[in-house]
């Protein structure tokens, strides 16, 4: 416990870590995350509002059950990792990692940490977030200075822990200080090699220590009215830091004549917020 400024009494998020934030008395971390989870794994008893019609038409992750989730993650571990997944299922909760921007935080980051959450039985949730001056260094632009997008974070249902240290590649240094069982990561993977290797090296070790587990990524099934987001990109001129990602340029693709001296490379493909798309 330490002291403010005005000499009263505050609890530092060590003292509460054996406290139910959710409900009133003192209870254990594994309660709290309880009361927010299903009963059972099939999901049945899960307290979450039911997705919109729209909503279910716009993204194909939205339907996805906890079951459907707990079952995609075993079948996408190799054999001795799916052995521990069971083992961690049946026995405790599993302390699950995201990382990322979240700049803007949108629908597809809700819906990949809604997978990472339901991903076991009992999950505790953290979610790192990147310092204003990592991104500026590895020239990611940002808009939302970094405690706007830790605090909407913090907001999000399915989040535990906000990491607001977190790193932009990960370490066995870090997995071993958080106590980190898994690192959730979206398929078709959202990192671009040709944008950032640095960030792909820490996915690559915790592919390696068997310790990833998959989420779907979210596609969009319906057209984007972009006019919205170019009202946002005018508003915010002038505010954006760092500079946008490099991309190399785009490369002929093989012509059909035959021709074995043009390589078949086509431009990395990014999206409006220079965030990479499975090719």
């Amino acid at each position: 416990m330490r002291r403010s400024l005005d000499g009263s009494s505050v609890l530092s998020s060590d003292d509460l870590s054996d406290y139910d934030v959710i409900s009133d008395g003192h209870q254990s971390l594994e309660s709290s995350i309880a009361d927010l989870s299903h009963v059972g794994t099939d999901g049945a008893d899960i307290r979450e509002p039911s997705p919109s019609r729209p909503a279910r038409d716009r993204f194909d992750t939205v339907g996805l059950s906890p079951a459907d989730i707990q079952a995609y993650v075993r079948r996408a571990l190799p054999p001795d990792a799916g052995a521990r997944y069971a083992a961690d299922a049946d026995s405790r909760t599993v302390r699950v990692y995201v990382d990322g921007v979240f700049d803007p935080f949108q629908a597809r980051d809700a819906l990949q940490l809604r997978q990472a959450k339901l991903a076991f039985p009992s999950v505790c949730l953290l979610v790192g977030v990147f310092a204003d001056e990592l991104c500026e260094a590895h020239r990611t632009p940002i808009i939302w200075a970094h405690v706007d997008r830790c605090e909407v974070l913090r907001h999000c249902r399915w989040v535990d822990e906000v990491v607001p240290d977190a790193p932009w590649t990960l370490d066995e240094k870090f997995l071993r200080a958080k106590r980190i069982d898994y690192v959730a990561v979206d398929e078709g993977s959202s990192v671009n090699p040709a944008c950032d290797k640095e960030r792909l090296k820490g996915y690559d070790l915790v592919k390696s220590l068997r310790r990833a587990i998959p989420t779907r990524r979210t596609n969009v099934l319906t057209s984007i009215d972009t006019r919205g987001l170019s009202l946002f990109v005018e508003s915010t001129k002038g505010t954006i830091r760092g500079a946008p990602p490099q991309v190399a340029p785009a490369r002929p693709s093989a012509r059909i004549s035959g021709d074995d001296d043009v390589s078949p490379f086509e431009e990395p493909k990014v999206d409006e917020f220079g965030i990479g798309i499975g090719v």
